[in-house]
């Protein structure tokens, strides 16, 4: 029937507008001949390049991240964050809120 990345109402997704990025970007082509093997106007690849580079530069303390709560520890007043990536900060009780915040500030950069 019909193709499962097919525009719906003439529009596409942001993911499929970012796959159309990629694939001129990865292609070598010019954009007149990139936009007329895919169909679509010069003006429309122009805009949707415009879209997916303002997101890439956006600053990444502005995204929201998922997080994934499990099993709570035992309440010993400290506090523990696990980044994806293995990176933690463990904070235990009795801490220096000064240092803390300092930390803080060094990591924000």
């Amino acid at each position: 029937m019909g193709d499962a990345r097919a525009v719906v109402e003439g529009r596409r997704s942001q993911v499929e507008a970012d796959s159309l990025v990629r694939e001129f970007e990865q292609s070598g082509l010019s954009r007149k001949v990139f936009c007329s093997a895919r169909g679509i106007a010069p003006h429309t690849l122009d805009y949707y390049r415009a879209r997916y580079r303002a997101r890439r530069a956006a600053p990444a303390s502005q995204e929201l991240l998922p997080v994934d709560l499990i099993s709570a520890p035992p309440m010993s007043g400290g506090l523990r964050v696990e980044l994806a990536d293995g990176r933690r900060i463990v904070v235990e009780t009795g801490f220096d809120v000064s240092h803390l915040k300092r930390l803080i500030a060094a990591l924000e950069g």
